[in-house]
């Protein structure tokens, strides 16, 4: 688990993090969150929807923002004040996803961060947003 202080941010900093996000990882944030809406779960509503196939839960994308934030950059000792999320063009289960973490601003004084929060796929943005955080 990474610790970076405040002093140690400054725009323009970042934290990448690929993966790829499979059914099995949907029907288990389903669970958690109890969001069993079927175009995340169900091939044929799916299919009949106008994405044409099942798309990931938009805030399964958001909690991996939480966690880079939590663990990695800034890490712990972070913690989250809001989260500004705008969804951009849908996820599908099996597709490599990249979710970004950058510094846009540091005010050290009240020891806030202003976070770019952002997941790219296929060489498109496909979700947008930005964090505030609170340093302890």
């Amino acid at each position: 688990m990474e610790k970076y202080t405040i002093e140690d941010l400054y725009e323009g900093q970042y934290y990448e993090k690929s993966f790829v996000i499979t059914e099995d990882m949907g029907r288990a944030f389903a669970e958690i969150s109890q969001d069993f809406n079927p175009i995340h779960l169900d091939h044929k509503a799916a299919e009949e929807s106008r994405f044409g196939k099942k798309i990931v839960h938009g805030m399964l994308i958001g909690s991996y923002f939480s966690g880079i934030i939590g663990n990695q950059f800034p890490g712990a000792g972070s913690v989250y004040i809001s989260q500004e999320i705008f969804f951009k063009a849908p996820v599908f289960y099996d597709t490599s996803v990249t979710v970004r973490v950058e510094v846009a601003s540091v005010n050290r004084e009240k020891k806030h961060v202003l976070l770019k929060t952002t997941c790219m796929g296929n060489d498109k943005l496909l979700v947008d947003g930005k964090a505030k955080i609170l340093f302890e």
